[in-house]
């Protein structure tokens, strides 16, 4: 269970919105991304989510509450609480996830008459309290399910409170969906929105700007009943067009759930009953009985050494010359056992999470390693995080609706979001529904359009910086130009906010200079290589000049001097060409008879009287 929870508290839920069909902007769609993670922040969601994820998981059921609250604005913030999935009882005859299929839920609640009064009026007190008269217990309604209903106090400490008067009263509060005639508004595009019959005319006319009119027709609508014994505190038309439970089940299947806790039960026992019988057996090999002769013993009888045989400290007295005692030597503990206790051991892990989930691997495995299996293990959870995220999107939506239905008048939110240049946090203020003249329309209308929301998965901080700074240090080592700032950014320095800060204070930083001489010395030496080429190229084309003036003069020795070539490991050119630049220069410049032009230092042109001696004629001065 902890590795389950810890996975759901290492990534949280960021909720964001796209246009979709009315008058919704991407624009609009961002600012109303902000007043949802305003909404889920002031609610403190991961935290709750978290109590509902292990409802879910322990008990089966985990179930969020979604109201308009009054206490801290006068305008109405949408409030998101927990409910004790013992308090919940969804529609028995329901087979879908979503509540918009069920045909009713019930809530049970636990209220003091204070807490009555203030939701429900005097007159509501009134009647519960005289439904509650002659209770001689604590609670009131607390004894026809036969559960007792968790809290802090317990059976002993009932007492303390009995004179306090705070006795608690038991609410039964059913919403119910119902069929009923009632004015909606028509829009253009056939969108159809129910009227509640108090809207002020100004939003009727607002209505009929955008071009909607008015309708009578039959819609679903959601009745609102609130009970104790036989006393009706409330029944009236809900403000809103939903349940306000969101559910969370881990495992469901057609109207049955699960949870992750279920599954390890029954080898749980198996597991239980195991480690019983091998202590019974290692207690049993405590007192296995002791072989004496008839009268050896002299301070005791054998029935006190049955009952204290087993004693640390025991001191037996035999008769002199006596053989001494013999304790019986018990049986081994039976194979089977410790075969059934690593079994259900391993079937528990099987079941719930894995050891490779956790962590735990064999010795000298890297950290990659270790990683990539716990990714793998996530496998086995792969049902109950896909119905989390299912409720993350049904809540979304129930944030969507509120915003759309409940945030249509102007407000001031401040919006803490982090700089992604510097890192440092930054407080925007953020205005919506501002109504503008010169337009005669609402900056950042949140009442208008509609919109797709869209949950996803956020890892914990730590571990998303973690993985994020070994990808920028591969990056820069495999030669990517990532800069510095990239790389402290995520960094877990405790002041990397104010290094990011003062880095870009500073500007651009000066070049090294020992980088500025090694690019020179680059350059240089891609100069010299070019240089050397060159250099090869012609001599070993005036080579080849020379060459082909020698098998001219002596057409005798060009077999002999095409096996040479083929010796060294001259091959023909695939295919065979002609280097066009070279004929072009030979065409535009030609040879005038007997001009050298030759200019090299290193072989220079041989004069006409050198052909007279000991070495052979060569043509070195025609090209």
């Amino acid at each position: 269970m902890d590795a389950a929870l810890g996975y759901q508290i290492a990534n949280r839920m960021d909720i964001s919105f796209r246009p979709r069909s009315g008058d919704a902007t991407r624009e609009v769609a961002e600012v109303r991304s902000k007043v949802a993670m305003q909404i889920a922040d002031n609610n403190k969601l991961h935290w709750k989510e978290t109590e509902v994820f292990g409802d879910g998981m322990i008990q089966q059921r985990g179930f969020f509450e979604c109201r308009m609250g009054f206490d801290d604005s006068i305008f109405g913030e949408l409030q998101i609480s927990v409910l004790d999935p013992m308090d919940v009882m969804p529609d028995p005859d329901a087979k879908s996830y979503h509540p918009s299929t069920w045909a009713d839920v019930i809530v049970a609640r636990w209220l003091t008459a204070d807490e009555i009064e203030g939701m429900y009026g005097a007159e509501a007190r009134n009647k519960a309290e005289n439904a509650a008269k002659g209770y001689d217990s604590r609670d009131f309604g607390g004894d026809g399910d036969g559960a007792e209903r968790g809290s802090f106090g317990s059976m002993r400490y009932w007492a303390l409170y009995a004179e306090a008067g705070t006795t608690r009263i038991r609410v039964i509060d059913r919403q119910k969906y119902v069929r009923t005639r009632m004015n909606v508004a028509v829009y253009p595009g056939g969108d159809v929105r129910p009227l509640n019959g108090g809207e002020s005319p100004e939003f009727l006319a607002g209505l009929h700007e955008r071009g909607a009119h008015i309708a009578r027709r039959m819609v679903r609508r959601v009745r609102w009943t609130v009970s104790t014994c036989d006393t009706l505190l409330h029944d009236d038309w809900s403000p809103y067009d939903r349940f306000t439970v969101v559910p969370y089940f881990p495992y469901f299947r057609r109207g049955k759930t699960r949870g992750m806790v279920d599954n390890a039960v029954g080898p749980q026992k198996s597991l239980n009953k195991g480690v019983s019988q091998a202590i019974h057996i290692i207690n049993t090999t405590a007192n296995s009985g002791w072989q004496v002769e008839e009268g050896q013993l002299t301070n005791m009888s054998t029935s006190d050494l049955e009952n204290v045989g087993a004693t640390t400290g025991i001191v037996l007295e035999r008769k002199a010359g006596s053989q001494p005692l013999q304790k019986i030597m018990p049986n081994g503990m039976p194979g089977g056992i410790d075969h059934i206790i690593q079994m259900s051991n391993q079937v528990i892990q099987d079941v719930t999470v894995p050891n490779a989930m956790r962590g735990i691997t064999g010795a000298g495995e890297s950290g990659i390693a270790i990683q990539s299996r716990q990714h793998a293990s996530q496998q086995l959870l792969s049902v109950p995080l896909d119905n989390l995220a299912r409720t993350r999107n049904m809540l979304a939506d129930w944030i969507d609706y509120g915003i759309t239905r409940y945030y249509d008048t102007e407000r001031v939110f401040r919006i803490t979001r982090q700089n992604p240049m510097t890192g440092m946090e930054e407080e925007q203020r953020l205005v919506v529904n501002q109504f503008d003249p010169a337009t005669g329309s609402y900056l950042n209308d949140m009442t208008a359009g509609e919109y797709d929301t869209v949950v996803t998965e956020q890892p914990m901080q730590i571990t998303f910086e973690n993985s994020q700074f070994r990808q920028v240090m591969e990056m820069r080592n495999a030669g990517i130009r990532i800069p510095d700032s990239a790389a402290i950014k995520y960094s877990n320095l405790s002041d990397k906010h104010e290094i990011m800060q003062r880095m870009e204070s500073m500007g651009t930083p000066q070049a090294d200079p020992t980088l500025e001489a090694k690019a020179r010395m680059l350059d240089a030496q891609a100069e010299k290589l070019t240089a050397d080429k060159v250099k090869t190229i012609a001599e070993a084309t005036y080579a080849a000049m020379q060459a082909a003036g020698e098998l001219a003069r002596n057409p005798q020795i060009m077999p002999l001097a095409g096996e040479v070539m083929q010796a060294g490991g001259y091959r023909h050119p695939q295919p065979p060409g002609v280097n066009h630049e070279l004929a072009a220069t030979q065409e535009m410049t030609p040879n005038p008879q007997g001009l050298h032009l030759n200019t090299s230092p290193q072989l220079p042109p041989v004069p006409a009287s050198a052909l007279r001696g000991i070495e052979t004629s060569r043509h070195e001065g025609i090209l």
